[in-house]
């Protein structure tokens, strides 16, 4: 099924990239036009550049695809732009990688799994699980290192 990534940011989510792309083999990204061009280069998949605090161009991008997984990492500013993106789309999976806690407006987004993260976190393998899995309940899952 069609998977999109929505915010790429560095090296750990190249990788995670590259592992979803095999695991997937229809792999969508929205990528910020204020990446530099070298890592827009790297970055595997069908790519949608464009202004990632405007929320209409991420769910155009989102179009078509099964998954989406956001990657708010510690943007916080994106958290209004991801959730007007995740209203007007028509994906059915959303996971949510955030250093943030989830807010109750975040926690209302239907089929969501929300993946509370730290700077220490390995979170790559449990996310590709979770796009790979049959089914999913929404849930928050605490990936923080104590």
């Amino acid at each position: 099924m069609p998977a999109i990534v929505v915010n790429p940011l560095n090296e750990y989510h190249l990788n995670f990239l590259k592992d979803l792309n095999n695991q997937n083999q229809d792999l969508r990204v929205f990528i910020s036009d204020n990446q530099p061009k070298e890592f827009i280069e790297l970055v595997p998949g069908k790519k949608a550049i464009g202004d990632i605090k405007d929320d209409s161009h991420i769910s155009t991008a989102c179009h078509g695809a099964f998954c989406a997984i956001y990657f708010e990492d510690d943007l916080k500013e994106l958290r209004g732009v991801f959730i007007n993106s995740i209203n007007n789309s028509s994906t059915s999976r959303i996971i949510w990688v955030s250093k943030f806690e989830p807010s109750d407006e975040v926690l209302k987004i239907k089929n969501l799994t929300y993946v509370l993260i730290d700077s220490n976190s390995d979170y790559a393998s449990k996310v590709l699980d979770l796009e790979n899995a049959e089914n999913l309940d929404s849930s928050v899952i605490d990936l923080k290192r104590v």
